[in-house]
């Protein structure tokens, strides 16, 4: 059943590209207004509740290689929290640099630290988690421009 939901369409698409078998899976707000996400497996004949659980399992790791972090396996469904709302603009991405801090004391140490190598123009970090519209997460590399 096509739906306009942008998060339905991409957990769907993820569950897919990975060989699930689309039919036997049910990827549903449970009302319009709904923060989240369920999925939830629904095979045609199941015969026991462990085969349940492993597939659920099976759908978690796959939702979190294809970038749904916040997937939590809950045995009986997998549910994926906080996802945007369908309203939220297909183009908004929102870019986060991370950086490791060791031997600092604490938080204000490790920040002041992060501020000054950001600021060192000998200093280039490059990776950055990217998160989209509908909250996929990527990690990606980026290499500087040539400024000669």
């Amino acid at each position: 059943m096509p739906t306009t939901d942008r998060a339905v369409s991409a957990v769907r698409a993820a569950l897919d590209a990975a060989g699930h078998k689309l039919s036997e899976l049910l990827v549903f707000r449970l009302n319009h207004d709904a923060e989240h996400l369920v999925v939830r497996y629904n095979p045609l004949s199941s015969d026991t509740w462990d085969l349940e659980e492993d597939h659920h399992t099976g759908y978690t790791k796959t939702l979190h290689h294809a970038g749904w972090t916040s997937a939590v396996d809950l045995g009986a469904l997998v549910f994926i929290p906080e996802v945007p709302a369908p309203a939220t603009a297909p183009q908004r991405f929102i870019a986060a640099w991370r950086i490791a801090i060791d031997d600092v004391d604490n938080a204000q140490q490790a920040a002041d630290e992060a501020r000054g190598r950001q600021l060192d123009p000998g200093i280039t970090e490059s990776m950055w988690t990217v998160t989209d519209a509908v909250g996929r997460t990527r990690t990606v590399h980026c290499f500087d421009p040539d400024l000669s």
